[in-house]
């Protein structure tokens, strides 16, 4: 009888136990679901990138709210944003986050929140992380540069083809596009004579053009078309292929240019 009693004991000590553990594992299907993909993304200052949160709302949608943390700081210029999923089916719904990445925020922890409610008040929260870096544009426009070489490389041999009156220039770039030179006191014989008019790196940031116009027939206007060898927030190079045959040399005589930052 016992052994009985100790046997009888364990099963339903089991049973309790079996019938515990499944209560716990099981989930409420009406509760909403939030996919969201990607969940991190990566992406330089001024680029654009397309976040999607697929929703599943049994209950149907009360409201989806999107607030924003910088460094785990809640950022108030965002603030919290209401927005409208779009139903894709039944019960079903997807909402697109489009989202520019901010300059201000090189290097610094942002996340993207997503609270979303059913018609019920049932709540599911999703969190996308925001890495970004600086693009070519921010690291030039946030420094001056020096220009510290002017090579020759197509010349037999390479020469160096900066002259004095240009080893005191400092050349600014603004974030609109616009630039100006500080030609420093030694000032070369023709500086001055181009007005600049813009600036600009390529999407794919292989190359670096700028625009000017010569100050006494502003209809004449130059546009040059650099490459970018490196760029860092210390020194930039960069190549520009010029056409001498007009003084009997070649029509791609290739310059490399090298500035530091300042």
């Amino acid at each position: 009888m016992k052994r009985i009693a100790i046997l009888t004991s364990c099963i339903i000590t089991g049973a309790i136990i079996f019938t515990v553990a499944c209560n716990k594992d099981s989930v409420d299907p009406n509760l909403p679901v939030l996919k969201l993909h990607p969940v991190n993304v990566t992406g330089k200052s001024g680029q654009h990138v397309l976040d999607t949160l697929d929703i599943i709302a049994p209950l149907g949608v009360g409201n989806l709210l999107i607030s924003k943390s910088i460094n785990l700081v809640p950022d108030s210029a965002f603030g919290t944003q209401s927005v409208t999923p779009v139903s894709t089916g039944t019960n079903t719904y997807q909402y697109i986050f489009d989202y520019t990445y901010q300059p201000g925020e090189v290097d610094k922890l942002v996340g993207i929140n997503y609270h979303f409610e059913d018609s019920k008040g049932n709540i599911a929260e999703k969190d996308l992380t925001v890495n970004t870096t600086a693009s070519a544009a921010q690291i030039i426009y946030s420094h001056k540069w020096k220009l510290l070489s002017k090579l020759w490389t197509t010349a037999n041999p390479q020469q160096e083809s900066e002259q004095d009156c240009e080893k005191d220039n400092i050349y600014s770039y603004s974030a609109d596009s616009t630039m100006s030179i500080n030609y420093g006191a030694d000032a070369c014989t023709f500086d001055g004579f181009n007005i600049y008019d813009k600036w600009y790196v390529s999407d794919d940031e292989k190359t670096f053009v700028d625009v000017y116009h010569s100050v006494f027939n502003p209809a004449q206007i130059t546009t040059e078309v650099y490459n970018i060898e490196s760029l860092t927030k210390d020194k930039w190079v960069m190549d520009i292929a010029i056409d001498l045959s007009a003084f009997g040399l070649s029509d791609h005589e290739v310059f490399v240019y090298t500035y530091q930052s300042q």
